[in-house]
């Protein structure tokens, strides 16, 4: 984690900000039109992931903007956190940290509690997401998974022959 406080997060491991949305190819092709934003793949997985009202596995869809400051775009899944709102909104803030467990513990003392989180192996790990009582969502992802985000991002950029 960079910065030297006490608190859970630093400000410059904040690396996208997350929009769910109905749906991710047609929001890439808008974006590129109306801002000119290159895109990943879009990507995809079966998770199981813990909620509030059990676990479950979810078919995750997802992107990332090419360019700075990243956007994620995470396609909807009506009935849980990854819901669409009527009009788009911010959904998340997406941090890397250090050590998973330790500060999803931190955030949840600091009053962000833990909305859902991935449990691939039966314990919390990958990402966690924690929801402020204002509405503020925060994702954190183990820095391990993407060490170095540039080259994860290049290594999801689709290549076209010719």
């Amino acid at each position: 984690m960079s910065g030297a406080t006490d608190s859970p997060l630093a400000a410059a491991d904040l690396y996208h900000t997350g929009i769910v949305v109905r749906d991710v190819d047609g929001w890439k092709a808008r974006l590129t039109e109306v801002a000119g934003y290159r895109w990943t793949e879009t990507m995809t997985a079966e998770l199981p992931v813990r909620m509030a009202d059990g676990e479950r596995v979810l078919s995750l869809r997802w992107t990332y903007s090419l360019d700075a400051p990243h956007i994620e775009l995470a396609q909807e899944i009506p009935g849980t956190p990854w819901t669409a709102t009527g009009h788009m909104a911010t959904h998340h803030l997406g941090y890397f940290c250090d050590d998973l467990p330790t500060t999803s513990k931190r955030l949840t003392e600091a009053g962000f509690e833990l909305e859902a989180c991935a449990v691939p192996d039966g314990t919390l790990s990958i990402f966690a997401y924690h929801l402020a009582p204002s509405g503020l969502r925060i994702e954190i992802v183990d820095r391990a998974r993407m060490p170095d985000f540039a080259e994860y991002l290049r290594s999801k950029t689709p290549h076209r022959d010719g």
